[in-house]
Order: structure tokens, then sequence, then C-alpha cells
């Protein structure tokens, strides 16, 4: 298990708790038994792709699971109507527009910041049908199988496996994922809330006066397409 991956769980089970449910309550919710949700919130197993599909259509803060940070700047009051496509290009041209800004000496970005903007970007590659995510990165960062294996902590058949999306990535691999690529989880599940979240993060590295520009210039954007 990835030495980090505790938080993942720690974090978990302290929304569990603020939602007031039980661990049979939350398992139904994931459509998971009471026993298999109680190993997975303590880490002796693995949520699979689909049951952190139904954990993001619940009332937990998904965001704030994988990252420990909650949403800043409220935006659902406008971009909850938009769809995954239209968020995801959305979040790509923000990461262009920080990325200038920060060209610019207009923002200050940390490494792990400007590690997620390049990854993003990365991570949506125009590419050939049938590749996902996974192989998208690993191609943009020039690593050969074994390297890409070896920072995700499986073997090269299962990256193979996900690159071709013949296998989705259980909850300890988006984590690792996140960990080392700073790649947000939201791109990986397509989770509407968690692209919002990352646009809010975003926006929260660019002053107040640039920040009302952007979000007034999203709005215009969705207007003609609605």
């Amino acid at each position: 298990m990835s030495t980090t991956y505790q938080n993942f769980c720690t974090r978990l089970k302290e929304e569990r708790l603020r939602m007031e449910l039980s661990q049979l309550e939350i398992g139904q919710l994931l459509r998971m038994s009471q026993s298999h949700y109680s190993k997975a919130e303590l880490g002796k197993r693995r949520f699979s792709y689909y049951e952190i599909q139904c954990l993001c259509e619940s009332e937990a803060d998904v965001y704030y699971i994988f990252t420990g940070k909650r949403c800043k700047i409220e935006l659902s009051y406008f971009l909850s109507e938009c769809t995954v496509e239209e968020l995801i290009c959305y979040l790509e041209i923000l990461c262009m527009l920080v990325e200038l800004l920060q060209r610019n000496s207009e923002v200050e970005l940390d490494g792990d910041i400007y590690k997620k903007i390049e990854n993003i970007q990365n991570a949506l590659i125009p590419c050939k049908k049938g590749k996902s995510i996974f192989y998208k990165l690993r191609r943009a960062l020039n690593y050969n199988q074994k390297k890409m294996a070896d920072l995700l902590e499986v073997d090269v058949k299962k990256l193979r496996g996900m690159e071709s999306g013949k296998i989705f990535p259980d909850s300890e691999i988006m984590w690792q994922l996140s960990e080392v690529f700073s790649l947000p989880y939201a791109l990986l599940l397509r989770d509407k809330e968690g692209l919002i979240c990352e646009i809010s993060c975003l926006l929260e590295f660019v002053d107040e006066s640039k920040r009302k520009d952007i979000i007034e210039s999203i709005k215009s954007i969705h207007k003609t397409f609605h």
C-alpha cells in the first residue's frame, strides 16, 4: 500500500461521520456490503472504480477526501449546469491562462500546482482512439512502461490494461496518480463536482479582478452553447 494512502481512508471516515452515516448506510450508497466497506475504510481493501463513482454521486466531499482541501470559491451556482466535457474544456483553458500569468510573473505557483497544470494538459492531449489518460500521460512524459508502472506501484501488465482502457484504476491507483503526478481524480472519474473544485482551486491563484473577468468569460462561453 502507498505510504500516504491512509490519508484517503482517514478523510473518508471523517466525511462519513460528517454525513452521520453508519458503515452499513454508506456501504449501501456504494453498492457494497458493510464488511467490504469496513475493510476498505481501514485500508485493507481497495475501492473499485465503480464504487468511487458511487461515492462521487453521494453527498461526500470527494475532492476533500483526495486532496485534503475544501473548495474556497463557490462556482456551482452556474457551473453545475455544464456538461462534463464543457467543464474539462474550461479547466484546460484555465490551465493555459494561469500558465501564461505565471510566465508574465503575475501569479506565483508552487511546484505541485505547476506540475498539476502541466499534467492536466498532458492528459488532455488528443490521442488515437482507445488510449486512456495513463497512456497519454506516460507518452507526454516520455516514460517507458516499466518506469510508469513503478511510479504507480503496479505491474506492467496492469498498466497496459489501464492504458488501453480494459482495466479501470482502483482507489489506490487514483490516489497514487494524484500523489505522484498531481493529476486530479476528477479527470479519471469524469466527476462534475470534482472538476468544478479543480477550476475553483486554479482561480485561487489569480487576483480578484482577473478572477472576476475569467468567471464572466466562462459564463459568456456557456451562454453561447446554451
